[in-house]
Order: structure tokens, then C-alpha cells, then sequence
């Protein structure tokens, strides 16, 4: 802007100029801010989307867990849970944790060939394929807001822990 722009006029209408830049300042930053909020919503911030997505392996790899970090108060969310066992065999999977508890398991499958209540978890016997492998699907709803931890355990020295936080 040339200076005579930059001045404050009287007529034919009274301005302020240092005041108008300041407001025009002011609103390209909220623009900026609500572009960011815009990409990071649809990067999954607040809820489906790649940075919502979460991978867990116990330190062995016999466990691996794919849950949502981040997910929404009465939105279903699907949990993969695959382990490794005997060929052919079967292996016992215990969940536990305050997501397990909180949450309201929707759908599991396969269907475990049994399952139990073992303290506050639940345990569930598997069949493993050929390649020794059993994947369990989940669809698990959070109503509660907050943090919840979750526990997927093949044994004692097969423990994923993860946390999934639900926004109201």
C-alpha cells in the first residue's frame, strides 16, 4: 500500500487504518487456524482417519492389536486382535482392561470356541489355522468420554497394552 492508503481518513468517510490492518490480521488468523483445524479433523484427529489409527505388538510379536486412538462417545469402533499359536492348535486370549469393561462389545468373530469371565477380563479359546495364526474381529461402542486402557494377553509374556481416548 502506498502511504496515502496507509493514512486515516476524515472524508468522505471517517477510518482507522491501523485499526482496519489490525482486524484484517486478526482474520487471516483465524483463517489460518481454521484450515488447520479443517486438515486435522480430516487427518482423524477427532475421530476415523489415519492419525485416529493405533498398532500395538507384544514384545514377542505373538500379539498384535489395530484400535482406534481416538474415537467418538456412543461411536462403534473395530478392533483387530491377531495371535500366534501352535499350527493347527488353539490359544487362549485374555482381555482385560478398563476399555474391555466400559465398552459394550458389540460383535466378536469368529465365535471363540469357549469363553469365560476370568477376574474383570475375558478370556477366550481360539483355533489357530495352518500357518499357527487366529485373528478375532471386535466392534466394540465407548459411551464413557475419557482415556480407557486396554490389555490383550497370550500368556504372561504376551501382553499388548494400549489406550484408546473418546472425545464426548
Amino acid at each position: 500500500m502506498t502511504e496515502d492508503e496507509q493514512r486515516s481518513r476524515h472524508q468522505p468517510v471517517k477510518e482507522n487504518m491501523a485499526m482496519q490492518q489490525r482486524v484484517c490480521r486478526f482474520e487471516r488468523v483465524g483463517w489460518y487456524v481454521l484450515s488447520l483445524v479443517m486438515l486435522l479433523a480430516l487427518a482423524g484427529l477427532f475421530g476415523r482417519g489415519p492419525l485416529s489409527q493405533g498398532q500395538a505388538s507384544s514384545a514377542d510379536g505373538r500379539v498384535q492389536v489395530q484400535y482406534a486412538r481416538l474415537s467418538r462417545s456412543g461411536v462403534t469402533e473395530h478392533l483387530k486382535i491377531t495371535v500366534r499359536g501352535p499350527h493347527n492348535g488353539q490359544v487362549q486370549v485374555l482381555l482385560d482392561g478398563e476399555l474391555f469393561r466400559e465398552a459394550s462389545l458389540e460383535t466378536l468373530q469368529p465365535q471363540p470356541l469357549r469363553s469365560r469371565s476370568e477376574g474383570q477380563g475375558l478370556a477366550l479359546q481360539l483355533e489357530t489355522g495352518t500357518d499357527g495364526t487366529a485373528t478375532l474381529y471386535l466392534t466394540l461402542r465407548a459411551d464413557t468420554p475419557g482415556s480407557l486402557e486396554g490389555r490383550v494377553s497370550l500368556g504372561p509374556d504376551s501382553v499388548v497394552h494400549f489406550s484408546s481416548f473418546i472425545y464426548p
